[in-house]
């Protein structure tokens, strides 16, 4: 039985224009949601030849590899997304030896099946600032 997702989205005008745009030829939107459908929304382990770590609501682990995969584009126009994803204030992300580990900050909350799921790193839009962004890193397992 397929469930019903909703999810709380809030975006500055900076933030909302910069993915209106595309110009490393990628609809940087259709990126965002990508990482949204990405993102857990229960706690749960990744495990990846011997690393593992805790993946917390609100997070999800991709390497670029991966995300060149899924969004049909080179490892280099997905890391240049990324920075400008976190520069914006949209996502944070932390890299290992291993993979990458990014935090969304513009998701409030899901509602699956009217069941409501609270994003602990969701960063109220006065503190969306570039200063800010490395707060909460440190719950990352």
């Amino acid at each position: 039985m397929e469930q019903t997702i909703s999810y709380s989205l809030i975006l500055t005008k900076d933030q909302a224009d910069y993915l209106s745009a595309s110009k490393q030829g990628i609809n940087r939107m259709q990126a965002l949601v990508s990482l949204i459908n990405l993102t857990r929304t229960a706690e749960g382990t990744y495990e990846k030849k011997g690393f593992t770590t805790t993946v917390h609501v609100g997070q999800f682990v991709a390497s670029e590899v991966e995300l060149s995969h899924l969004w049909k584009c080179d490892r280099k126009t997905v890391s240049r997304v990324l920075d400008q994803m976190n520069q914006v204030g949209l996502v944070s992300t932390v890299q290992n030896n291993r993979t990458s580990i990014h935090t969304l900050l513009c998701v409030a909350s899901w509602y699956i099946d009217g069941r409501s799921v609270r994003n602990g790193f969701y960063k109220r839009l006065s503190d969306r600032s570039v200063g800010n962004l490395n707060e909460g890193k440190g719950r990352m397992g």
